[in-house]
């Protein structure tokens, strides 16, 4: 079995390429690394800025389109699965199709019908685009009305009747997935790699708490990061016999998570709808995790979960009382501790979610590859 992933979020594709590698499954990661996450993959490609750059990258992709054959699966990381307009796009979509096998998508970001679900409201009672029917301020830039121009709808539709299935990575990409897709689209999760996790637990008896915010300068208004740092500056001017802030950003994946290890909460972000990688890698250390949990969220879990995330929403008329409990109140800390990592355990373990990968493979394309 031969699998290319294109594209890569958050370490998703590297993840699970380094499990699929383990079980003697042929992989090749193409992506740029995360920039300055620095994640792994086999071929890197970057797109540099002005003029040369751009020609440089257009090269580079189509000398790997040419290159990359006879694999049988594709799995690109978006419709955006490299950083070309549409017109390009659609050819290299083709390119892979016709030297390959069977292509799939891992829904992990942006597209028209993801951003047309939020604008509608029907699905979402928030996004990062619109908190009921007003826009955020993410939502009053040119990236919301971008996806929806006519040209990027009619390459979405376009890509989506080409797929031969997909995986989403969290709920709201399966929730507005789900009518265009049908039983093409299985819900996977976001894989965490635990044995370069180790849990520890957690120890309240500092004098302090630290709470911790990692931050991407670039999506800091989209993840409503900015808005999160304000009130725990606040927190720490209010309480600083209590706790202290610690703010990170821009930091290779290894050394994140090194940082990350001093903390007690993690802060993530305000507009999902559910946890993500760095809410999820927090809580597989063993951390506290404050970001979205929506009960939609808990509706996807394998078991009955107790909750053990302090859910932040933008609905949340009060976000600083909710954190404000739980620095005063310390002692449930603990036990959120210990299940916030079972949960992760049960649902997100790169092994369980590699199973799914390849069992939506199988049935997606009539094959037998092994688990």
């Amino acid at each position: 079995m031969k699998v290319l992933f294109i594209g890569d979020y958050s370490n998703y594709h590297a993840c699970l390429a380094a499990e699929l590698r383990k079980r003697g499954i042929c992989v090749t990661l193409v992506s740029d690394g995360g920039a300055y996450m620095n994640t792994d993959c086999d071929i890197k490609i970057c797109r540099e800025p002005g003029l040369h750059g751009s020609i440089q990258y257009l090269r580079d992709v189509y000398n790997i389109s040419r290159e990359l054959k006879g694999y049988d699966i594709v799995q690109l990381i978006s419709p955006g699965f490299v950083h070309l307009r549409p017109e390009k796009l659609k050819f290299f979509l083709n390119r892979f199709k016709s030297n390959n096998g069977s292509l799939f998508l891992t829904l992990a970001g942006d597209d028209y019908f993801f951003v047309k679900a939020c604008e509608e409201g029907k699905i979402f009672k928030y996004s990062e685009y619109k908190v009921g029917d007003k826009l955020t301020e993410f939502g009053r830039t040119a990236t919301f009305t971008e996806w929806l121009k006519k040209d990027l709808r009619k390459y979405t539709e376009f890509f989506y009747s080409n797929l031969d299935g997909a995986m989403s990575a969290l709920p709201e990409y399966d929730m507005a997935a789900k009518p265009i897709l049908g039983g093409k689209l299985t819900y996977t999760g976001i894989p965490i790699d635990l044995s370069l996790l180790k849990y520890e637990q957690l120890d309240i008896t500092t004098e302090k708490l630290n709470l911790f915010l990692g931050m991407k300068e670039e999506s800091a208004v989209r993840k409503g990061t900015n808005y999160l740092y304000k009130i725990l500056k606040e927190l720490e001017e209010e309480m600083p016999d209590r706790c202290r802030v610690i703010r990170v950003s821009n930091k290779s994946i290894k050394e994140y998570y090194e940082l990350m290890k001093t903390a007690h909460i993690v802060i993530d972000q305000l507009y999902s709808y559910s946890p993500a990688t760095n809410a999820l890698a927090a809580m597989a250390l063993g951390k506290v995790a404050a970001t979205g949990a929506m009960p939609e969220y808990y509706d996807y879990l394998s078991d009955d979960f107790d909750k053990p995330i302090i859910g932040l929403s933008p609905l949340d008329p009060d976000i600083k009382s909710t954190l404000k409990d739980c620095i005063i109140n310390r002692g449930k800390l603990v036990y959120m501790s210990i299940k916030g990592r079972k949960l992760v355990e049960k649902n997100n373990d790169v092994t369980i979610v590699a199973d799914r990968y390849i069992e939506h493979w199988n049935k997606m394309t009539e094959n037998n590859f092994m688990l």
